[in-house]
């Protein structure tokens, strides 16, 4: 199933370092597993460089199998909507990914990555596809370190006159793109 597909046009960064996108693990965000069944492909559409705000990521850090605390964090200049960040691992040897255009990276759903500011002055493009196996389940974020996302999307889908919770809201989302859909 293809769960969560993204053009991500990050923009100049104003100064204040809003365009980062602080370190996560995109299972934060995903009310189904098991995580071994979801896979994202990270495509880039131009030159991702350092300067523009490439991936950065910390290799091996799935492996722990943990899904941890997300909040947001406390940058001076704050932070996007939904950016939400673990903390504690700043200081950790982090990769870039810099890539070139059509240059396609796979990753887990708890790989602990994220990106840094683009202090250029054009926009830095990629597409961003997360597929979940059919078999997957949806579960229940109520009570888990997951509940925090799930309240603010519900909240803000209330707010716009929308009753969903947030399981529907990605139940919707979805599109079957290869098989027969089971679960999702």
């Amino acid at each position: 199933m293809a769960m969560h597909t993204m053009l991500i046009n990050k923009p100049p960064d104003s100064g204040a370092m809003t365009s980062r996108h602080p370190l996560h693990q995109d299972l934060h965000y995903f009310p189904f597993r098991p995580a071994d069944r979801i896979v994202a492909a990270w495509t880039a559409m131009e030159p991702v460089t350092a300067d523009n705000g490439c991936l950065v990521v910390l290799p091996g850090s799935h492996r722990k199998g943990v899904l941890y605390q997300h909040e947001y964090p406390e940058w001076e200049g704050g932070v996007n909507k939904f950016y939400h960040g673990i903390r504690g691992f700043e200081d950790e040897p982090l990769l870039l990914l810099p890539m070139n255009p059509g240059d396609t990276v796979f990753f887990h759903p708890l790989i602990i990555h994220g990106s840094g500011a683009n202090v250029t002055k054009g926009f830095r493009k990629a597409i961003s596809c997360h597929y979940a196996a059919a078999e997957c389940e949806y579960i229940d974020v109520k009570g888990t370190s997951q509940e925090n996302i799930a309240v603010e999307i519900e909240s803000l889908l209330k707010k716009r006159g929308l009753e969903a919770d947030y399981n529907s809201l990605w139940h919707y989302r979805s599109r079957l793109a290869r098989g027969v859909s089971v679960n999702l």
